[in-house]
């Protein structure tokens, strides 16, 4: 509990942005600790996802992510005036076609905030698959969680209900490689050609809705 301090100032300063599931790891990059944070979605409009995303789903899903973006800026900035490096990784930063900057995911579950399913979206221990995330790395010490290995099990309901068969169905485990899971490039082609009209880069939020985590 060396850090404590640093991890009290950090869940202050999220709570008053609205935000209070937060989580600290210790990862491996050039700034070695990440504070992973997640924002539930609504439970109502994931509910209207059918065998398509919706319009409503769609402006959701962009609102979310910019209240996350704000959100660790304002504590990127605080973390910046005590003196340490900070990166905001946004809930939708992309540096490749199919990828981000850091996994969000590898940080929330390093974190102890949940696992990652066989569809390799991260499932919290609250609010299920149905959440957005997002993480700041840093050099500010933290005490840190301690990184889930519960998988899925038998449960195929994303395997089966995703439109684009991008799921493969293997459970994850550490060191695995997200290929091995699931197929991005299936995914974002099958929403592109079907979805597009939704909006630009409209997910599908199937696999979403019918997890059972």
């Amino acid at each position: 509990m060396i850090f404590l301090k640093n991890n009290e100032l950090i869940l202050n300063n999220f709570e008053k942005s609205g935000i209070i599931d937060v989580g600290f790891a210790k990862v491996d990059s050039e700034l070695p600790f990440a504070i992973s944070i997640i924002v539930p979605l609504s439970n109502y409009v994931i509910g209207q996802i059918t065998d398509k995303p919706t319009f409503e789903y769609f402006h959701h899903y962009r609102a979310v992510n910019a209240f996350i973006d704000n959100a660790l800026l304002k504590c990127g900035l605080e973390i910046g005036r005590m003196g340490y490096d900070y990166l905001c990784v946004g809930a939708s930063h992309s540096v490749g076609e199919y990828t981000g900057k850091f996994q969000h995911k590898t940080a929330a579950r390093l974190a102890g905030l949940g696992r990652i399913g066989k569809s390799a979206l991260f499932i919290s221990d609250k609010h299920g698959a149905r959440v957005r995330l997002g993480t700041i790395l840093t050099n500010m010490p933290f005490d840190v969680g301690t990184p889930s290995e519960q998988d899925c099990g038998d449960c195929n309901d994303c395997v089966t209900e995703c439109p684009a068969m991008a799921i493969s169905g293997v459970n994850f485990h550490s060191g695995i490689n997200r290929e091995e899971m699931y197929d991005a490039k299936a995914c974002s082609e099958y929403m592109k050609r079907n979805f597009q009209h939704i909006g630009r880069g409209s997910v599908c939020g199937i696999c979403i809705k019918v997890c059972r985590g």
